[in-house]
């Protein structure tokens, strides 16, 4: 029997050979349609009788991106997908948010499909979506005060998915005082900053941050101007409350493109200046009081295990992959000179890009087949995400948290390119797909990669079950457990790259109440 008694209404799903119940497109909240699209997530309608959810939400308005498996688009996409193992439970629930920039993705991308991993480690996934963009992370306030905008509504939606799972998980058989929240890339940013929100306090246990940062966040007035530039890309005269509430939808997203040609001051500091990433979630001292990686090291999550990790050679899908370059080829990158690499970096780290590009022209080899640009990769690769996550993992254990470190060092070729371990390059193996077309492209596939990831799914499912991942916890001395095809472990970071980034990214200061 597949039906469920929700607070909302009754659903059925669809009973896979498997053994697991696959529920597609519950709606968690209102959808955002009108003034609603600048306001917090609302309850959702209840409906009589039974509602089959048997076909996945739109995806949250974005361009589309094949690549992604994003075509259709729409205002009705606070939805969840859910799947839930045979048997009595009461199970662990697992809530993935996905990636995507804050500006791109969906829970229903086939990349996070659930089913494997809800069977292996009998846990209950849940995907949620949030919205995206100018949608999710613009700040209205001041260009348009009589929207009475909310903030950080991308942010507000994932606090509600979970409110939702509170209410509803013990409907499936699940145990709502065991929650994990977990995501890669925007959704380990998401999670990350779930860890230091307070109105996200007591809906979650655990938190898994893949590929992620405590320090992905803007001021109001960086948001503010951010939002403006897409306002002032937008059609029409007049008052901008009123052209924002007539314009079509895809509109705006035309709009967006012009705020994407910015710098926005990432985390706060003006030492890493962030290019083609701009929406974010807002220190805006209401519902997220203060950058994360703060509170963190304040306290405010010592209660929270968490996981945390990286791919060893992240920015290589975004330097060298076609789809995501911009459709650079390898001969153009090959024939950039040292010049152009430095200006690179001195593009990237206004205050120390001479310093970077020789420690990393020293400590790295670049692989014949790709290009000398493999210093800059490298950098970048600790710029966005390996430093953030060494400052999460210290921040959290400082503050009397348990806290587990992980890297992956499974190395693929895609779109012809070797990218090492490269961005997505662990979301097959956490969600089980090693096998199938998306996940045969970010990891090869084969015999030896199935095997890796059941090991993969085995110590999440550990964590989610309230214990060790497997492996020593995160101390002083900082050793992150490694996945590849070799076992081992490491730091993430040399000295020398320790000392650089001491002064561009500086540890947070901890102690204090947490607030």
């Amino acid at each position: 029997m597949t039906a469920v008694q929700l607070d909302s209404g009754r659903i059925t799903g669809l009973r896979r050979d498997d053994g697991v119940t696959e529920y597609r497109g519950i709606p968690f909240a209102a959808p955002p349609v009108g003034a609603l699209r600048f306001r917090a997530p609302q309850p959702v309608p209840g409906w009589g009788g039974e509602r089959a959810c048997d076909r996945t939400a739109l995806p949250a308005w974005q361009e589309k991106n094949p690549v992604m498996g994003v075509e259709a688009i729409g205002d009705d996409c606070l939805a969840l997908n859910v799947w839930v193992p045979e048997g009595d439970g009461p199970f662990p629930v697992m809530v993935w948010l996905h990636g995507g920039g804050y500006v791109a993705g969906s829970p229903s991308q086939l990349l996070y499909h659930g089913a494997r991993l809800a069977a292996s480690q009998r846990v209950i996934v849940v995907n949620a979506a949030y919205r995206l963009g100018v949608w999710g992370y613009g700040w209205f306030r001041d260009i348009a005060p009589s929207l009475e905008s909310d903030s950080n509504l991308g942010l507000r939606d994932q606090v509600a998915a979970l409110e939702w799972v509170q209410r509803n998980a013990g409907a499936f058989g699940g145990d709502p005082s065991q929650v994990t929240v977990f995501g890669e890339s925007a959704g380990g940013f998401s999670v990350a900053t779930l860890l230091a929100t307070p109105a996200a306090d007591g809906l979650f246990q655990r938190a898994i941050v893949q590929s992620g940062a405590a320090d992905m966040v803007l001021m109001p007035a960086e948001a503010a101007r951010v939002t403006a530039l897409m306002c002032e890309a937008l059609p029409g005269d007049g008052d901008m409350a009123e052209r924002l509430l007539a314009a079509e939808p895809r509109a705006i997203v035309r709009a967006q493109r012009a705020a994407l040609k910015t710098a926005v001051q990432r985390g706060l500091r003006d030492t890493t200046p962030q290019y083609g990433m701009v929406f974010m979630p807002v220190v805006d001292g209401d519902l997220l009081p203060r950058s994360p990686i703060e509170a963190i090291a304040a306290g405010c999550a010592r209660d929270r295990a968490l996981l945390a990790g990286t791919c060893r050679d992240e920015y290589h899908l975004f330097q060298y992959a076609a789809p995501f370059n911009g459709g650079q080829t390898i001969d153009a990158l090959r024939a950039l000179d040292d010049d152009a690499i430095l200006s690179r970096f001195r593009r990237a780290l206004p205050q120390h890009g001479e310093r970077a590009f020789e420690i990393y022209r020293e400590a790295v080899t670049p692989d014949p087949a790709r290009s000398h640009l493999d210093w800059f990769s490298s950098m970048e690769s600790d710029r966005l995400f390996r430093v953030p996550t060494q400052r999460l993992l210290d921040a959290h254990h400082a503050a009397g948290g348990e806290a587990w470190g992980y890297e992956f060092t499974w190395e693929v070729s895609i779109f012809g390119v070797p990218l090492g371990a490269c961005h997505v390059v662990d979301v097959p193996f956490v969600f089980g797909i090693t096998d199938t077309p998306v996940g045969e492209l970010f990891t090869g596939g084969g015999e030896e990669a199935a095997a890796l990831s059941q090991r993969v799914q085995q110590c999440w499912g550990n964590f989610a079950r309230g214990g060790s991942p497997g492996w020593d916890a995160w101390g002083e001395a900082g050793e992150a457990h490694h996945f590849g095809r070799e076992a081992g472990s490491g730091p993430l970071l040399d000295p020398a790259r320790a000392a650089l980034w001491a002064d561009i990214i500086p540890t947070p200061a901890t102690g204090g109440d947490g607030a």
